[in-house]
């Protein structure tokens, strides 16, 4: 039996979802196969939560609502439009300020879209939020892009 390295603390307890770890620093491009709500149990008990399963992929997205927000941006707010649509996500710990540093999954973009889409969200009791999706090719999770800095910064804060 071989070891192997392990580089971040997710990878040593691998689970059912996606996580920040399973991207690492490349942008992943998947087509959406369902959308459901699923009870899961967390910190606070049993939840509600949305998830996002992709063709030929085993491991499901929780979706957060920024990134249900994107989702909503790029294809419209009747959720059964989303199946079939690709979108590409990414990992990240720096831009999203409600997370505090710790690694998450966030929406880039989509092949399925022709320009540059702006999105803003203003959560309760925080500032506001702007961000750019952004056409992203056919790239696919098999052949993801490799993530530059600057394609790794689409979030934006603003005082209230």
């Amino acid at each position: 039996m071989e070891a192997r390295i392990v580089e971040s603390f997710d990878a040593l307890f691998p689970g059912r979802f996606l996580k920040a770890a399973d991207l690492g620093n490349a942008k992943a491009t998947a087509q959406i196969e369902s959308v459901v709500i699923e009870q899961l149990e967390g910190d606070k008990g049993v939840e509600d939560k949305v998830l996002v399963s992709f063709v030929g992929k085993q491991k499901r997205l929780v979706l957060a609502k920024i990134n249900g927000i994107s989702l909503r941006a790029m294809f419209g707010s009747d959720v059964r439009q989303w199946i079939g649509k690709r979108v590409t996500l990414y990992a990240t710990a720096d831009v999203m300020p409600l997370r505090r540093g710790e690694a998450c999954i966030r929406v880039y973009g989509s092949p399925d879209i022709d320009r540059p889409l702006p999105v803003e969200w203003k959560p309760a009791k925080r500032n506001k939020l702007r961000w750019v999706l952004k056409p992203t090719g056919t790239a696919t999770a098999a052949q993801p892009d490799t993530a530059t800095d600057d394609d790794l910064e689409p979030f934006v804060t603003e005082e209230a």
